[in-house]
């Protein structure tokens, strides 16, 4: 068979089409290019940073339960006293992430953290009071008041109780920033102004019938001043 000089012509465009093609797979391989299919492959695998947030309200418990028996001992089911001892803390919500998203109170001052949880914890305190019936937050404004006027100043050093009531009961002295909460402000002028006044706190803050640093002191509350026999308990 023999091809007229078009056939030829045609016969080797379609062989240098079909090298070139070939050619062109040959350089897609990953064989061929290996630096930079590894490159891509990379570039799919990597992930961004993630976060777990949970449910509004979300919040992880723990107790402790302790019952010693009192007669029948050790038969604790004749006649027993329990000890019940719980704590709740909030899980992070997708709200919280957001607010920390470049690192753990990041952008606020320590004592501003400070003045936060005990802010936290005085509206818990109020909480219970006001569920038992009395003025939680008349009671909390007097522990304030009793705590600048009677505790050991921070110099001094006091046994485990005190010093736990007296960091609980204290605000840093650093001055309140405008931007924070208006708690933060009632709470530090409260115990601020306890030390310049000369009344009584009872006086002061009469709505408490009790006193919230008397009960958690208990004897230990001789220790912390001097001027203990003119202490109202009540």
């Amino acid at each position: 068979m023999r091809l007229s000089p078009t056939g030829h012509f045609s016969l080797l465009a379609l062989c240098l089409l079909l090298h070139e093609v070939q050619s062109q797979v040959m350089s897609m391989s990953p064989a061929a290019n290996g630096t930079r299919s590894t490159e891509e492959v990379t570039k799919v695998l990597r992930r961004h940073k993630r976060y777990l947030a949970f449910p509004e309200g979300s919040s992880v418990s723990g107790a402790i339960c302790m019952t010693i028996g009192m007669i029948g001992n050790p038969d604790v089911d004749y006649l027993s006293w329990a000890v019940n001892w719980g704590v709740a803390y909030d899980l992070p919500n997708h709200q919280w992430v957001i607010q920390h998203a470049h690192g753990l109170n990041a952008t606020l001052a320590k004592d501003t953290i400070k003045r936060r949880s005990r802010r936290a914890f005085y509206d818990e305190v109020q909480s219970i009071f006001d569920n038992m019936g009395f003025n939680g937050r008349s009671c909390v404004a007097r522990a304030l008041c009793e705590s600048a006027r009677f505790m050991l100043p921070s110099e001094e050093r006091g046994n485990m109780l005190q010093e736990l009531v007296r960091t609980v009961f204290s605000l840093p002295p650093s001055p309140v920033a405008a931007h924070e909460p208006q708690a933060h402000h009632q709470y530090d002028r409260i115990y601020r102004r306890s030390k310049r006044n000369s009344r009584e706190c009872h006086e002061i803050y009469p709505g408490c019938q009790f006193s919230l640093l008397a009960l958690a002191l208990g004897k230990y509350m001789a220790a912390t001043t001097t001027k203990f026999s003119s202490f109202n308990y009540m």
